[in-house]
């Protein structure tokens, strides 16, 4: 009967370990779920300007075609003088200046979600990791009180 009545030490602080150790993994799987979260929006908001940058390529190029289609018509079989001609020219290119500004805007746009891709897996492994380390200390625990 003294034998029940005494306390093993070392199940006793594995206990208190496993008291001190299951808030602070369960903060840090909640802390590694709002970073998950963080992430994923960050990426929607990426995509989704992406998609809008997308849509001002599409409508920019639209504009300069008609713009140019405009031009052309007005100059058809016209003779133009040196001036008119250097104007054209002048709007032509930064047309396509504007065009290729939008064009890389796009590619860093990409780059920036592929990273934004590689972060959001991160924070998904965290999460998993911190959960597999909160599951570890209540089956630990769970196998404690079937002991005892």
């Amino acid at each position: 009967m003294d034998e029940d009545l005494e306390i093993d030490p070392q199940r006793q602080a594995l206990e208190q370990v496993i008291g001190v150790l299951t808030p602070l993994r369960q903060h840090r799987q909640a802390s590694a779920e709002r970073a998950q979260r963080r992430a994923q929006q960050a990426l929607e908001q990426m995509q989704t300007q992406l998609q809008h940058t997308r849509e001002s390529l599409t409508h920019e190029r639209d504009n300069q075609r008609q713009r140019r289609q405009g031009l052309s018509d007005t100059h058809l079989n016209k003779p133009m003088s040196l001036n008119d001609l250097e104007r054209w020219h002048e709007k032509e290119n930064r047309m396509l200046d504007r065009l290729a500004y939008i064009r890389q805007d796009l590619q860093q746009q990409r780059l920036g979600i592929d990273q934004q891709y590689a972060s959001l897996e991160q924070a998904r492994e965290a999460v998993k990791a911190s959960q597999r380390a909160v599951e570890k200390l209540a089956c630990l625990a769970e196998a404690l009180d079937e002991q005892g």
